[in-house]
């Protein structure tokens, strides 16, 4: 029997890809777009960071949705384990532009020159930053000021883990890091938020009663320590060991064989 079936919903739950149907809109997480359209009028450099599973991405995509098309040129780079030397190159290939065949000083100036011939407000979005070379991090910083203008020819969002953070504040990239006007870090999901946030899933999947029982959200939530990716991979094995079971509901015993399911590998 399917999953979907036996708990009677409409469609598999816990998508790969959050929906809008399936996203929680937390406090945080609308702060964090709040401040990042700040960053963007002011024409800062943006850094975002986090623990992995909170939530990046999602803030990365919620971003550039919201962005109006007709004013925003967004370019999304996510692909950042790139030779420190190609990193220009990926950003005119994402952006489907031809490689220059110069020296990378006269790609870089093609690139800002092709920015700056845009009439919209350019925005550069990057995931997984932390994972950036030195070198690309030191392309970006001269890239975000040229010397003849010194306002940005794009704003830049940084988005990393916590490494990110730490590796823009040596002295090497402190030039970079003096220039980032907004810095923040979002959270896991505290008790309360993770409650809501199991059930959002649920409704989204066409759950019309609580699925998880109270205890089986305590135990979801001190094993993932409010991290929405393990809560969602832990929710939904239990889901899996519940269904095997022929319970309609997710107890704490689910849950809890679960998590020796999950250790056991």
């Amino acid at each position: 029997m399917k999953l979907e079936d036996h708990f009677a919903l409409g469609r598999v739950p816990f998508p790969k890809a959050t929906t809008t149907a399936s996203l929680l809109r937390t406090a945080a997480l609308e702060h964090a777009l709040q401040r990042l359209r700040f960053a963007l009028e002011r024409e800062t450099i943006a850094l975002l960071v986090a623990e992995s599973g909170c939530g990046k991405s999602t803030v990365l995509f919620e971003l550039a949705q919201s962005l109006d098309a007709a004013n925003y040129n967004v370019v999304s780079v996510s692909l950042t384990t790139v030779p420190s030397a190609s990193f220009i190159a990926q950003l005119l290939a994402v952006m489907g532009l031809p490689s220059n065949r110069g020296t990378k000083a006269e790609t870089a100036i093609a690139l800002v020159r092709h920015f700056r011939a845009l009439a919209k407000h350019n925005v550069v979005l990057i995931d997984e930053a932390h994972l950036l070379p030195d070198s690309a991090l030191e392309d970006l910083r001269l890239l975000t000021a040229d010397n003849l203008d010194r306002r940005s020819p794009f704003s830049l969002v940084l988005v990393g883990q916590p490494l990110l953070r730490d590796r823009l504040a040596e002295p090497q990239h402190y030039a970079l890091w003096q220039r980032i006007g907004v810095r923040l870090r979002l959270r896991p999901l505290n008790e309360h938020e993770l409650a809501l946030f199991l059930d959002r899933h649920m409704q989204a999947a066409g759950a019309t009663s609580p699925l998880f029982e109270p205890a089986a959200v305590v135990q979801i939530f001190q094993h993932s320590r409010g991290v929405p990716r393990l809560a969602q991979n832990t929710a939904l094995d239990a889901m899996l060991v519940a269904m095997a079971a022929g319970k309609q509901t997710v107890d704490a015993d689910a849950v809890q064989q679960a998590i020796v399911d999950l250790e056991a590998f």
